[in-house]
């Protein structure tokens, strides 16, 4: 950021060999360069039709066919669509919905810290550039 670029990081979860243990790191990684800028998410991996992870998927019994991906697995991007990893489905849920949780709090946090400087700015040096938490 000291440049003026924020990096837009954001990682998927649940490909083959992923667990708990990978899913710690990459919300260690996420939070290691956060600069509160924007909000990190982690979402399931999704194996799109024609894609190599979509014609693994199918090898393993995981997936039928297209119409299966569309019609009943892949009914909402943030869900897990096929689940390549050890976990249940309900584990991986609980687990991808606990690592987002953290997410959303560390950045609330950081734009909470941030609103309250400018607000304190505002009030206290009398800075007329203040917006609040209006975009400008």
């Amino acid at each position: 950021m000291k440049v003026g670029i924020s990096p837009g990081l954001n990682i998927i979860f649940g490909n083959i060999g992923d667990n708990y243990k990978t899913l710690k790191k990459g919300v260690e990684f996420l939070l290691k360069y956060d600069d509160g800028v924007q909000m990190r998410t982690i979402r399931s991996v999704t194996p799109y039709p024609g894609s190599p992870l979509y014609y693994y998927a199918i090898e393993k019994g995981l997936l039928k066919d297209v119409e299966d991906f569309y019609e009943n697995k892949h009914i909402n991007s943030d869900l897990l669509s096929v689940n390549f990893t050890d976990m249940s489905d309900d584990e991986f849920h609980l687990c991808l919905m606990d690592a987002n949780l953290k997410l959303m709090e560390n950045f609330h946090r950081s734009w909470l810290v941030e609103m309250r400087k400018v607000t304190k700015d505002l009030y206290i040096n009398k800075n007329v550039q203040f917006r609040g938490d209006r975009q400008t």
